[in-house]
């Protein structure tokens, strides 16, 4: 029993003489860790003047903070006494290098293609991209994942290394995007005559732009109609509408496959309806029709 509180006594005049340098060693961690988030955050201002939205400050000021924290570590671990550890980790860092190689490859590949995305910027902040079947507006990229945001509310984070392996698609690079939807008219319709006055609705419309200019082409000619597809651009910068959740101008879309319909039928075009024919393999005998009374009469 004495040799235990022999040794507990001093382990506990251990902890006593070391205590200032412990305290010493996690008030410089602490500092390191303040200082690193300072930096970051005036690096983060700084360099949004330059690049508003942009990932490369995510990067940039997350890379600093870690810097000056992992200083601070260092130097915490030498106040304490254990410079020589550091110094045998850093001897046998080949090995090291090899094992944590092969446990956190993800990890390092993300990080790795995070800071390509970094350099590259093939979107920013807000972009609305497609990858992997996920779309959906760009709201935060960090050091392993990129968060996007879906229309119907669900947050996905995908790895940045699938990011970088996949096919990625930009909606709002420039701004501009193209809507299409086809219609259908009558045979018998004049289709220059429709397209003359689709267009000319299409140009009075203020959310639609005249350059790239809309454009009506026939598209396919069906079995009781011609399909004809209507073209026209929009651009999402300067016109998105509050209940456009995308930002591409779907509600745009709607209403003016709506106005378009609406046209048609005012100006006195039909838009057909599939046309069933009753073939008569034995046309010597009388067709036979029967009305059936309606079972709600």
């Amino acid at each position: 029993m004495n040799r235990v509180q022999q040794a507990f006594i001093e382990f506990w005049n251990s902890i006593i003489e070391h205590l200032p340098k412990m305290v010493l060693a996690l008030t410089v961690v602490i500092v390191s860790l303040l200082i690193g988030i300072a930096i970051k955050r005036a690096i983060n201002s700084f360099i949004k003047r330059k690049w508003d939205k942009s990932i490369v400050v995510t990067f940039i000021g997350e890379f600093f903070k870690w810097l000056i924290l992992l200083i601070g570590i260092a130097i915490a671990f030498n106040l304490l006494g254990f410079g020589g550890i550091a110094s045998s980790l850093v001897a046998s860092a080949g090995v090291s290098a090899i094992i944590f190689g092969f446990a956190f490859k993800d990890i390092a590949e993300n990080f790795l293609a995070g800071i390509l995305l970094a350099v590259n910027r093939p979107f920013q902040i807000k972009d609305i991209i497609e990858s992997n079947g996920i779309k959906g507006p760009v709201q935060k990229i960090d050091l392993r994942v990129t968060h996007v945001r879906t229309a119907d509310g669900r947050d996905i984070y995908i790895p940045n290394a699938m990011i970088m392996k996949s096919v990625l698609i930009n909606y709002t690079k420039d701004g501009l995007f193209r809507h299409d939807f086809l219609v259908g008219i009558d045979t018998s319709d004049d289709f220059n005559h429709v397209r003359r006055d689709i267009l000319s609705y299409l140009t009075k419309q203020k959310d639609i732009l005249k350059d790239p200019h809309p454009n009506v082409m026939v598209d396919n000619i069906g079995e009781s109609s011609v399909v004809i597809k209507v073209l026209f651009w929009v651009n999402i910068f300067t016109s998105k509408p509050i209940d456009d959740e995308q930002g591409i101008g779907e509600p745009v879309k709607s209403r003016v496959i709506n106005d378009v319909k609406e046209l048609l039928l005012a100006k006195g075009y039909s838009l057909p309806s599939t046309i069933v024919e009753h073939k008569m393999y034995k046309p010597d005998e009388a067709l036979k029709i029967d009305i059936l009374p309606s079972q709600n009469s």
